[in-house]
């Protein structure tokens, strides 16, 4: 098991990485052509708003309800692709037509801010990528079914594949070929070649007769994805309501602070949730099966958790100046606007951490087929972040938005480590096992120690990020080695294999 866990990581976090690198080109695009500018504002939204609406309508959820059901049984399991992704695609597709003739009320809501012609061209540039909707929510089942069946290569390249052709728009408007829409009308040929890359992986073959009886897509699924839909589109408006408070602010506000929370998700993405993936078709499968194996599944995932993510917040926060001018230095950025950007990059990954395990028990609510919790548990985090906005508990500037979610993050966090019981097993025996703990505390002090002197050493901004990423996986391998009962188990597990 732990063979197959290892190698289906190194195929997803490839996948991943490469789409992350891309996503973070195209910001670089961004920002070189625009700057942080009101056109940097309005295609900052138009590239954010189909991935916000595919997230909160699919996001996790699909893949919440349909890779157990994929995954239960093989040879039923092409049939209910079959439906899933016909039915899915007309519904999101009919979605998109209403929301095409509301474009300006889309705006109106998200970017509240805008006005005049800044608002026309928002509205103009999201009524050509809306369609990217339908065509994002039928990968997302496609990609659903492709880790039921533990191939996770194909589908991590998805983002590769959109982001790959946003950057080739991007590239030809800085060179005077074309403005933002033609930028958009690359954004829906990289949605079409994600999904038709992913439909040739499965070998799909059209047979409407034959594919849509019996039809298996029942309540109980819907209702599963209801709830879990509206627990993953209730993470997913903390970004959104900071970047619509964001536009009432000077221009450029919003694009600085989307730069800042995509420099956040790199690492979030790479090294800490990508676990949640790899580990959820296994909670599915042992909490039903064994109980044992299901504990001891939860208690190295946390742990896997927490270490990466400490490492991965811990080094890009001592580095955060080289780590965004690495990304942003260059082209219409301002040195102001980059401390800035660094500023808020800081203060977001100090939620890493909590992000992560948030991330890993919602992969266990569901695995168990409990939804709802973390729907209840997400909402009363979103609520209490709207409070601390409404109260300016932390300022009213772009920061103290970010510390508002960073507050928010951890009260979800130790919601939801209160409401998850696990069967003979207490937290307090997860986080300060004597073969975890100790191992955590020496990696942790040689990071910190390190990368301050790396800091100090004034190198190049890439040079100071290599020294501090090599830092870091230096310090993952004496958490590892730390591990005695993690080493014995790998070890003894890989033979058996």
């Amino acid at each position: 098991m732990f063979k197959t866990l290892l190698f289906s990581s190194l195929a997803l976090n490839l996948g991943l990485l490469v789409g992350r690198l891309s996503g973070f080109a195209r910001e670089a695009f961004i920002a070189t052509t625009y700057g942080a500018t009101a056109e940097a504002d309005v295609v900052v939204l138009m590239l954010t708003v189909p991935d916000l609406l595919v997230n909160i309508l699919m996001g996790g959820a699909l893949g919440a309800v349909l890779v157990p059901e994929f995954a239960r049984d093989q040879k039923k399991a092409r049939q209910l692709l079959f439906q899933s992704l016909l039915f899915f695609g007309v519904l999101f597709a009919g979605l998109a037509v209403g929301l095409y003739w509301q474009a300006g009320t889309l705006v109106s809501l998200l970017a509240p801010g805008f006005v005049g012609v800044q608002a026309q061209h928002a509205a103009t540039a999201l009524g050509w990528v809306i369609w990217l909707l339908p065509l994002a929510v039928m990968a997302g089942v496609v990609t659903a079914y492709l880790h039921a069946q533990n191939r996770f290569a194909i589908a991590a390249l998805g983002t590769f594949i959109i982001n790959s052709s946003i950057i080739t728009g991007l590239v030809l408007v800085y060179l005077g070929y074309g403005s933002l829409y033609l930028v958009a009308l690359f954004v829906l040929l990289g949605g079409m070649l994600r999904l038709v890359s992913q439909l040739f992986q499965v070998r799909f073959v059209w047979a409407p007769l034959s594919s849509w009886f019996p039809f298996r897509l029942n309540r109980e699924l819907f209702v599963r994805y209801g709830q879990a839909m509206l627990s993953g589109s209730v993470l997913l408006l903390f970004p959104v309501v900071a970047r619509a408070l964001a536009s009432f602010q000077e221009e450029g506000s919003v694009a600085l602070f989307n730069y800042a929370t995509r420099l956040v998700e790199f690492p979030l993405a790479i090294a800490v949730t990508f676990l949640a993936v790899i580990f959820f078709p296994r909670l599915s499968s042992s909490f039903s099966d064994d109980i044992a194996q299901h504990r001891q599944l939860i208690r190295y995932g946390v742990q896997i958790t927490l270490g990466l993510s400490l490492v991965a917040a811990i080094t890009l926060i001592l580095l955060s100046s080289s780590y965004t001018s690495v990304v942003y230095g260059y082209g219409g950025m301002q040195s102001d606007s980059l401390a800035l950007v660094a500023s808020l990059t800081s203060v977001g990954l100090i939620a890493l951490p909590m992000q992560g395990i948030s991330s890993f028990l919602t992969a266990t609510f569901n695995a168990r087929k409990d939804t709802r919790t973390p729907l209840i548990l997400n909402s009363l985090g979103l609520a209490f972040f709207l409070l601390l906005n409404a109260t300016r508990v932390f300022g009213d500037e772009l920061v103290s938005l970010m510390w508002g979610m960073v507050a928010s993050y951890g009260l979800i966090c130790v919601l939801q480590l209160l409401f998850l019981k696990i069967e003979m097993q207490s937290w307090r025996y997860v986080f300060l096992d004597r073969a975890f703990f100790p191992g955590v505390f020496c990696g942790v002090t040689l990071l910190v120690i390190g990368t301050h002197w790396i800091g100090r050493a004034h190198l190049a901004a890439w040079l100071t990020l290599v020294s501090g990423c090599f830092l870091a996986l230096l310090s993952l391998g004496v958490m590892a080695l730390s591990n005695k009962n993690l080493r014995l188990d790998l070890k003894s597990r890989m033979r058996a294999e």
